[in-house]
């Protein structure tokens, strides 16, 4: 198990929590959709040939790396949304470095070091994430396939150059999901208007339709019919990066609040005299640790092939997420009316409640943990 960054990681780690201080500063005079220049900014920085291979154009490294890169950005940049695009790109370089083939991982990942945007397309309107129940019809013809439903809620939806789609097969067999890849220009593709969130207003979500679009088969991503298994292999990683993200976003806030606390005075005292306002410091500090290394736990076990892993990647983001927004809004109980004014913690408490439901919602990852703890218990 890893329990210290090497030299190199912790390198990694100093330069990305800088570029974070940096985003963080332009966010406050950007309107309200993608950042483009933030996301333009960690590509020039080589955030991504962290990840792809060498005959990629990338420069081959592990994801130990990459994991130390996204921590400093998480520990600096005060607001998740380029954090959570981040992560949805981490799942398609995964995917396609699992299953993509030769063409797609040159032609794809290529794109992605010039700076390429792609969405994931799971969600529908009527099933939610339960991939098992999804609508969205895949249909053989002379030509390859033809795809057709909606999905909803997708990040990168109104913006993505290219998208990976969680699909039904057209078949009687119960093996019958499948991934395929589609350009932004596809005829048949329509993009809804964007969502009106709570939060996370940098995060571009919102809804896509599929009328009889075309599907090379060359398009189909791994094997059709075994979706649901890659998928699970590939969506792990973003459970456990919404981990680390949820773990380490609060940490200049706490350091802004140890502050706060020391020189606000009340009843002639500074209120970090006070045992109330000292165990909501505590306990924000206590998640943000016992969160961290469990993350760096489910790593371990994932890039290990661990059979443990799956289950460890949902406490991870479900430990985290629930740590986060209590976080969040202990700190606004901390500031009082200041809290409660549009700011920083407010903007935090609006981000963080996303967290409920991004990657997962609670109950999703509560059945996915009893799950695997049927599944570890009988292979036992």
């Amino acid at each position: 198990m890893k329990l210290s960054w090497t030299p190199q990681q912790l390198a990694l780690l100093s330069t990305y929590r800088a570029i974070g201080v940096e985003l963080a500063e332009a966010r406050r005079s950007a309107a309200p959709g993608f950042d483009h220049y933030g996301w333009q900014r960690l590509c020039d920085a080589g955030l991504w040939k962290l990840v792809i291979p060498l005959e990629y154009g990338g420069l081959g490294e592990d994801w130990w790396g990459f994991s130390a890169a996204l921590e400093g950005l998480a520990s600096s940049i005060r607001t998740p949304e380029l954090l959570l695009s981040v992560i949805a790109q981490a799942g398609m370089v995964r995917a396609l470095m699992l299953y993509g083939s030769d063409a797609q991982k040159d032609r794809y990942l290529s794109a992605i070091l010039a700076g390429a945007l792609s969405a994931t397309g799971i969600a529908e309107p009527g099933t939610g994430t339960d991939v098992r129940s999804i609508h969205s019809l895949l249909t053989p013809c002379a030509d390859g396939y033809r795809l057709t439903g909606s999905k909803f809620n997708i990040a990168h939806a109104p913006v993505a150059d290219f998208l990976l789609i969680v699909t039904r097969l057209a078949t009687d067999s119960k093996h019958n999901i499948a991934l395929v890849i589609i350009d932004k220009d596809t005829p048949g593709l329509t993009r809804g208007e964007p969502d009106d969130k709570l939060g996370n207003k940098h995060l571009p979500t919102g809804p896509l339709h599929f009328d009889n679009l075309p599907v090379p088969a060359e398009q189909v991503l791994g094997e059709p019919g075994r979706g649901l298994q890659q998928l699970i292999r590939i969506i792990s990683l973003g459970r456990a990066y919404y981990g680390l993200v949820a773990a380490n976003l609060p940490t200049p806030f706490l350091a802004e609040a140890m502050h706060y606390a020391a020189n606000r005075q009340s009843f002639n005292s500074a209120i970090d005299t006070h045992q109330y306002v000292q165990k909501r410091l505590v306990d924000i500090a206590m998640g943000m640790e016992r969160n961290r290394w469990m993350v760096y736990a489910a790593l371990d076990q994932l890039l290990g092939n661990d059979p443990q892993a799956l289950m460890s990647c949902s406490i991870a983001k479900l430990g985290a997420a629930q740590d986060f927004i209590h976080s969040a809004i202990s700190l606004l109980k901390l500031y009082g009316s200041l809290g409660y004014h549009e700011g920083d913690i407010a903007t935090l408490v609006k981000d963080a409640l996303g967290f409920a439901s991004v990657g997962g919602t609670e109950e999703m990852h509560q059945k996915n943990i009893f799950n695997q703890l049927l599944r570890l218990t009988q292979a036992g």
